[in-house]
């Protein structure tokens, strides 16, 4: 049976959660913003990045935080291993024991949504620290939420 695409959004809004893209962008050095958390606190379900276009060979590595407009930021996941050289569709998630590194993707073809601790997020952002430096390779983010507080609402930076 095919479903109209309103009827396919409602139905992933309801079994995965609300979701949130950020268009490809290529990877700046330092500290970027990626999703703004508005309005209250929001449940993160679920994160997705992906390669666009082929890393090149700098010698960058990934690291997600969360950093509330105030307090101070939570690591959500420690930093990857580089991404030099990385391929077009390798894919990296939030790791299911927290501290513990960004996962990488081993093919191109899939990779596990998430096993990640879901957490609690307070309005602030929702940042990608990249460690020694940028790369002019691009990636796109995908992430999945329900709002805890009423009012709450995740957009991409």
């Amino acid at each position: 049976m095919n479903y109209n695409s309103s009827t396919i959004s409602r139905i992933a809004d309801i079994v995965l959660g609300i979701r949130v893209d950020r268009s490809a962008a290529a990877i700046a050095a330092g500290t970027n913003a990626l999703f703004t958390v508005t309005g209250g606190r929001v449940a993160l379900l679920g994160l997705l990045g992906e390669i666009v276009t082929t890393m090149d060979a700098t010698l960058t590595t990934l690291q997600i935080n969360a950093n509330p407009t105030t307090g101070d930021d939570t690591v959500l996941c420690a930093a990857s291993a580089s991404i030099a050289n990385v391929d077009v569709g390798c894919m990296f998630t939030l790791p299911d024991a927290v501290g513990t590194a960004l996962v990488t993707s081993t093919t191109d073809g899939g990779c596990i949504l998430s096993t990640a601790p879901r957490w609690a997020l307070r309005p602030g952002s929702i940042e990608l620290v990249t460690g020694v430096g940028a790369n002019a390779g691009t990636m796109k983010w995908s992430l999945w939420y329900v709002p805890i507080d009423d009012g709450a609402y995740v957009t991409a930076a």
